[in-house]
């Protein structure tokens, strides 16, 4: 069995500091080099616009934005690299093979992917504005599961390649859901809202036991439907 590590990262302040943190600790990382490196053996799939990514973090995550910029001004990179790399914006999601089991008190998920797409980085992270969160970290500003301060869990698991729209992947909305909902209620009203990258679902359960898949599925570079299933499978479209 391979051995792996997690780097526990903890911060109090605001999200351009966290940036600037974060920026300087990269700086002279493998993580930064395996992000510059994999652009020479292969090209974007995707395009970056600085200016339509902004927009829409102004409008659902504005304080992500400003902590993108505090990895900006200390990575001293443009702000398309960063975008390409850690942004999460109008980015191909790789397929996923992940499961979650989840109970009453309780979710546990599985990361069913390849080591190589593992930062080993676990944050706790509160901020001046929006929810403290805990959880492990995909590409450095997402999260790919985790907890905040009012018992919102979240997970999510890859559901096809089908038609991608321009939006988020699902590591930000991940991330997203995390520090600007509390309940399951919060979370569905944003999945549903969200312009969304690529077919998704999200699992949540919060302080009343119940779990939720919030299925997202991308059709014509739309999401046009949200499949919500509780625990007991019972299944209603909204």
């Amino acid at each position: 069995m391979r051995q792996i590590y997690s780097e526990v990262v903890e911060f109090r302040g605001s999200h351009y500091d966290y940036g600037m943190m974060q920026g300087n600790a990269l700086k002279e990382s493998i993580t930064l080099h395996n992000r510059r490196g994999q652009w020479k053996s292969k090209r974007p799939r995707f395009g970056i616009d600085p200016a339509e990514a902004q927009a829409a973090f102004n409008e659902y995550a504005p304080n992500l934005w400003e902590e993108l910029k505090g990895l900006e001004d200390s990575l001293e990179l443009p702000i398309d690299e960063v975008l390409r790399d850690f942004g999460g914006y109008r980015i191909d999601a790789p397929p996923s093979g992940c499961s979650i089991v989840s109970g009453e008190d309780f979710l546990v998920r599985n990361y069913d992917f390849h080591p190589q797409t593992y930062e080993g980085r676990f944050c706790l992270f509160q901020p001046q504005e929006g929810n403290a969160i805990i959880g492990p970290s995909q590409r450095i500003l997402g999260r790919m599961d985790g907890m905040n301060e009012h018992g919102l869990v979240m997970g999510y698991n890859f559901m096809h390649r089908k038609n991608p729209g321009d939006g988020f992947v699902c590591y930000m909305i991940g991330r997203i859901i995390l520090e600007s909902c509390s309940s399951i209620e919060e979370a569905v009203a944003l999945v549903k809202d969200i312009p969304h990258r690529g077919s998704f679902s999200y699992v949540v359960t919060d302080k009343s036991g119940a779990t939720k898949v919030i299925e997202a599925t991308c059709v014509m570079q739309r999401l046009v439907r949200i499949i919500l299933k509780s625990s007991s499978m019972k299944t209603a479209i909204i």
